[in-house]
């Protein structure tokens, strides 16, 4: 993987210096889990070079507001305000930014309940940024989003994919995915590493069959990203889960795991 290039000082964490910031580039193969709990959100996931980040959901009051309950996101910021408006400058300013990997930058939402109202709320915000993430009818124009769901959604209605959020399918079996079967609106492959081969108690050969779960996977679809979450701080693990290809990993200690894969980040 090629080294990460680093954004300048002027990519301080302040709103006003962010403005006059270079460019960010999204070549630290990484994502910040529950992004909107950093003291910094969005920006320090630009800053460290971060492929994407993850966002929690609620519907208050009209308004889609962000917080891992609905308690703490009755005094949260809200999707647009902190993230959507912000990326929208920041791709007026310098593009898709993502080049060195040729992907969207993911932006993983999570809609933490059962609700049709949320759904349609996030839909009608995503439309005022369809420039960010759906490609015109020609496929020509590279967007700077991929925006996919990780929570709750509805079933599909006839809506055209392309014109939809992904969504992402659990690997929560050591098996490969089955391409023939795969839901056309998937667009990210997930592992809770934690809760599936992390377990303390997984013998060698069924943490063996994960990663080769995985590398099938990606070898059938090698067009949707692969993530995991929930890992270990540590360097072995995340050069084993790369070298079986995943493209992502989730984290909610964005500055020690940048650390940790940066010397080999690609």
């Amino acid at each position: 993987m090629a080294a990460v290039l680093g954004c300048s000082a002027g990519m301080a964490l302040s709103r006003d210096a962010h403005a006059q910031a270079a460019c960010p580039v999204a070549a630290l193969s990484a994502y910040s889990h529950n992004d909107y709990e950093r003291p910094h959100p969005l920006e320090d996931a630009l800053a460290l070079g971060f492929r994407g980040v993850e966002v929690d959901l609620f519907l208050v009051d009209g308004e889609l507001r962000i917080g891992h309950d609905r308690r703490a996101a009755r005094s949260g910021g809200t999707l647009d305000s902190v993230y959507l408006a912000p990326l929208a400058a920041l791709v007026d300013r310098c593009g898709p930014w993502g080049a060195v990997v040729d992907r969207p930058f993911l932006l993983a939402l999570e809609i933490k309940e059962q609700s049709p109202a949320t759904y349609d709320a996030l839909m009608a915000v995503l439309r005022r940024y369809r420039h960010l993430w759906v490609r015109d009818e020609a496929g020509g124009t590279r967007v700077a989003l991929d925006v996919v769901l990780v929570g709750w959604h509805p079933p599909p209605n006839g809506t055209r994919v392309d014109s939809l959020p992904g969504i992402q399918y659990r690997l929560s079996r050591a098996e490969p995915v089955d391409a023939a079967v795969l839901d056309p609106r998937v667009r990210l492959l997930s592992v809770d590493y934690g809760k599936t081969m992390g377990r303390w108690w997984r013998r060698s050969i069924t943490r063996a069959r994960w990663f080769d779960a995985i590398r099938a996977s990606k070898a059938a679809v090698p067009d949707r990203l692969l993530r995991v979450h929930n890992v270990p701080q540590n360097a072995d693990v995340y050069a084993a889960l790369f070298a079986a290809g995943v493209d992502l990993i989730g984290t909610k200690q964005p500055e020690s795991t940048a650390g940790l894969i940066r010397p080999s980040a690609r």
